[in-house]
């Protein structure tokens, strides 16, 4: 394993980074720790910035709005949530398999058409995500309105932070919810940085399982210093 350090300058913030990864070569999955990690350092500054302005962050355990939303992840980041249900015992396993396959049932019988993109096609992707979310159906990962893996969940739930009141929040699309922005997105910089192609690829989480199931994993080009460069220069631009 190998550590390296540096600053990122987010804002009016330098952020003293560190990220520690195989020297070898080593699949995408290794930095996502460490990517992890700065997207709660982000989301913590800016979460800090709104409450010295008088709008403190409202979100609050046992508010499950968020979680039925639609999640975008990354591959990568589906090749990890598989891990961590492979790692469950064989009765969360169970559960959490059944209202993965509950929740694809309950969307592919609305019939949402296009999902766009999420910087393609953001239209789309705009109407496709107020779609997902008025079918209501929870994150499978959720319980008692609760994440079951909140130290492993996605990156972009760790962006998404609102200031207005709880329920606004079942009301999306409606101009009532104040999320607070993120002056960079770690989700979609890890990953167009993981990606062979360098463009953005998605999918909602309930699809996450079967991606994993029905496409194995990419061979190993890099090494875990090279995949940290390439996630900095997509932080950069």
């Amino acid at each position: 394993m190998i550590t390296g350090t540096g600053q990122l300058r987010i804002g009016d913030l330098p952020l003293h980074i560190s990220f520690t990864v195989p020297a070898g070569p080593c699949a995408p999955g290794a930095l996502l720790p460490g990517v992890q990690a700065l997207a709660d350092r982000i989301t913590d500054y800016c979460m800090t910035q709104a409450a010295q302005s008088g709008r403190p962050v409202s979100c609050q355990k046992g508010c499950g709005a968020c979680c039925r939303q639609m999640v975008p992840v990354s591959p990568v980041e589906a090749r990890n949530l598989h891990s961590l249900v492979e790692a469950m015992s064989p009765e969360n396993q169970t559960a959490v398999r059944a209202r993965f396959k509950a929740a694809q049932q309950v969307l592919q019988a609305t019939g949402l058409g296009n999902p766009g993109h999420p910087v393609e096609d953001k239209p789309a992707y705009r109407a496709y995500g107020l779609g997902y979310f008025r079918v209501g159906m929870p994150c499978p990962f959720l319980q008692d309105e609760s994440c079951s893996i909140h130290p492993d969940r996605p990156l972009v739930c760790r962006e998404y932070v609102v200031t207005s009141p709880a329920s606004a929040c079942a009301a999306p699309g409606t101009g009532l919810v104040k999320q607070i922005a993120v002056p960079i997105s770690t989700w979609a910089a890890f990953g167009r940085s993981t990606s062979e192609t360098g463009a953005l690829e998605w999918m909602p989480l309930i699809h996450s399982l079967d991606y994993v199931n029905e496409n194995p994993a990419p061979p190993i080009t890099r090494t875990g210093p090279q995949h940290v460069e390439a996630f900095l220069r997509e932080m950069r631009q």
